[in-house]
């Protein structure tokens, strides 16, 4: 359970007011200064900025997603205690508790992440390298699709095995893409808009070397996994609308800050113009690389 002083989000909290609390992430595990901002505070800061974009688009994708993740879990889920990392708004962590997980703690270093999916799972501010919990804490860690956000995985992953002894995790494959990517990312580059440097910077690393079955397999087994599992699924996301596809683009951490910048009017010329791209574009099938260990 979380140690005293860790950064559990109060009811009512200002974000100002929780990040000084909690700035040094871990509390009572503390490492050493270096470790407050294993995540780079340009990530922390975009995803504290989009939360609520996040919420009214990518969080439909990501909940089915979700869903995928929590089937293939190595463990049984009614009446297992389940940490999610990088929590986000909860999608994980609600599928979980849908599948009879008995409690779901949630950690991330945004704290407008926690603070909009707070009512599903318990909340608490903090780093997935370095995670305020005793050992053995938990039947299952969950990590979807954030360890591609780390600058080391590896020590991510160590940190899971640390606080319970089965993960499931997901990634993107290599080299995915959508007709929706490129009409959104064009729509809002007409108007200015450049690919944040986190966001070319761990597209480039974490997230491809995480994207090989075989890579990700080789992390989970020296971080001390035994029993490895690393299997490809195609998600059917039920996403096949123009509308609801440029919804998901442009909540995303990486373009929902850069949007939210503009006029009203260009906000809506650049929805119009993505939109009108993706006339007869497939529907949203996401390939999603899953990892089951223990």
């Amino acid at each position: 359970m979380p140690a005293r002083g860790a950064g559990r989000v109060r009811l009512g909290e200002s974000l100002r007011r929780l990040r000084r609390r909690a700035r040094v992430v871990g509390g009572a595990r503390r490492r050493s200064s270096a470790a407050v901002d294993v995540i780079s505070a340009d990530i922390r800061r975009a995803y504290d900025e989009s939360a609520e974009a996040w919420a009214g688009g990518p969080a439909r994708v990501y909940a089915k997603l979700a869903e995928a993740l929590v089937a293939a879990a190595p463990v049984a889920l009614p009446g297992a205690r389940v940490l999610d990392v990088g929590v986000g708004t909860g999608v994980a962590g609600r599928a979980a508790l849908a599948a009879g997980a008995a409690r779901v703690v949630g950690v991330d270093v945004s704290a407008a992440m926690l603070a909009d999916g707070r009512a599903t799972f318990d909340p608490v501010l903090g780093d997935a390298a370095a995670l305020p919990f005793r050992a053995a804490s938990f039947d299952l860690v969950m990590a979807a699709c954030c360890l591609s956000h780390l600058p080391d995985p590896q020590r991510a992953l160590r940190e899971a095995r640390r606080v319970a002894t089965a993960i499931v995790a997901s990634a993107f494959t290599a080299d995915w893409t959508h007709p929706a990517k490129a009409a959104a990312d064009d729509a809002l580059a007409a108007l200015g808009y450049r690919p944040p440097d986190w966001y070319v910077a761990f597209k480039a690393t974490s997230e491809r070397q995480l994207a090989d079955p075989a890579t990700l397999s080789m992390l989970a087994r020296v971080a001390g996994y035994d029993n490895i599992q690393v299997q490809i699924v195609d998600v059917g996301t039920g996403i096949d609308s123009p509308a609801a596809m440029i919804g998901w683009r442009l909540g995303m951490a990486h373009v929902a800050p850069f949007l939210a910048s503009l006029a009203t009017e260009q906000q809506a010329r650049a929805r119009r113009t993505a939109e009108d791209a993706l006339v007869d574009a497939p529907p949203l099938v996401v390939p999603l690389v899953i990892l089951a260990a223990s």
